[in-house]
């Protein structure tokens, strides 16, 4: 399978960075250093590059490093055998400018899916312990990446909500529905609300295998892991929907139903996974479905996707450790990026692999090859 990978990575001003610029190894590279030195803030910058925004903060701005008014990212990719140059520039106050080989972007979702990248980080807890969004967005995040339709379908489907919803409360404001206020905001949440419910429940079920798989063989247990597609469209279709709940979103002034409220239920052996797994099977989990998100997108993209993992060996037993590592070296993965407190573990690991490697010392923004 061809990977994408990352020759060359410059930061201008992002976050702690006041700038510095890399020469990249083709399989497994290391920022090593401790908690607040700089290291995920590289990873970040690469998975910028990939989808146009920050995986921590969606506000573009406060990514500037503090006392300027700039952050630029340049990534110089190889992509099956082109060179890929992109740059992503954001100033204050100003839109966020992304460019494909100089040429600038009409629109953002233009990008997306061509270097695609799967990020694998602490903050993933969330999909366990908070609510629907952050499981939805893990759908979007892989569907988006892999069809263009879907992104399509999804952008429209929030714009038809977000008028939808803005008409509910300016007609409450004056007390009076029309027959007819919501007819053109409903007939295209009705179609894009059926094609987005049939892509994730067609994906879920295909997932579903390779996840089991990939936790069997990094978790080394035998447990039962399973999730389920919980989704209003699957008893009736949204145009039903919208008509059952008409005089609900009229008192509510929002629509109260529809894919917006999707989610996945998590389980282990039948049962709530944040309820009934231990810390470390819940990470075992976590690991599995990033792993397995990683290896679903690599067979329906046709290319290695970059894999991003942040503090990978936080609070991870050294048998678990093990498995990992020998599942990523079986797999074949493409190109590795991943950030440990240790200056000597991820090194050590690595040598006994064979793998190629470079690694960097993070130091308030700083960077040293080691």
């Amino acid at each position: 399978m061809e990977p994408i990978t990352l020759q060359r990575l410059s930061v201008y001003q992002f976050k702690n960075y006041d700038e510095c610029s890399l020469e990249l190894s083709e399989r497994v590279n290391c920022f090593l250093g401790n908690n607040g030195s700089g290291k995920t803030n590289l990873l970040d910058a690469i998975y910028y590059l990939s989808t146009c925004k920050s995986y921590f903060n969606a506000i573009d701005s406060q990514n500037i490093q503090f006392d300027t008014d700039q952050f630029a990212i340049t990534g110089e990719f190889d992509r099956h055998g082109n060179s890929e140059q992109i740059i992503c520039s954001v100033r204050r106050n100003q839109r966020k400018i992304f460019k494909r080989n100089f040429k600038e972007y009409d629109r953002l979702s233009e990008h997306i899916g061509l270097l695609p990248c799967v990020m694998v980080t602490p903050y993933d807890i969330e999909l366990i312990w908070d609510g629907s969004e952050v499981r939805r967005k893990f759908l979007d995040s892989t569907l988006a990446q892999l069809s263009r339709t879907y992104l399509d379908d999804l952008i429209a489907y929030n714009h038809a909500l977000l008028q939808r919803n803005t008409v509910l409360k300016t007609y409450a404001k004056q007390a009076h529905f029309p027959d007819d206020f919501l007819e053109i905001w409903d007939a295209q949440l009705i179609e894009r609300a059926t094609q987005i419910h049939e892509a994730r429940s067609s994906f879920l079920q295909k997932f579903s295998g390779v996840f089991q798989r990939v936790y069997r063989e990094i978790s080394g247990g035998n447990e039962e892991v399973s999730f389920h597609f919980d989704s209003e469209l699957n008893q009736t279709d949204m145009q039903q929907l919208l008509k059952n709940n008409a005089r609900r979103d009229r008192q509510l002034e929002r629509t109260s139903s529809g894919i917006h409220r999707d989610d996945i239920d998590f389980l282990m052996e039948g049962n709530p996974l944040k309820k009934f797994a231990s810390q470390g099977q819940q990470k075992s989990f976590l690991f599995a479905l990033k792993f397995a998100q990683y290896l679903f997108m690599r067979e329906s993209a046709g290319v290695s996707p970059i894999l991003l993992l942040d503090d990978f060996f936080d609070k991870i037993d050294e048998s678990r450790v093990a498995n990992i590592i020998g599942w990523l070296a079986r797999n074949e993965i493409g190109q590795l990026f991943i950030t440990d407190t240790s200056l000597e573990r991820l090194p050590a690991l690595l040598k006994k692999t064979g793998l190629d490697f470079r690694a960097w010392r993070t130091e308030q923004g700083k960077l040293e090859s080691l």
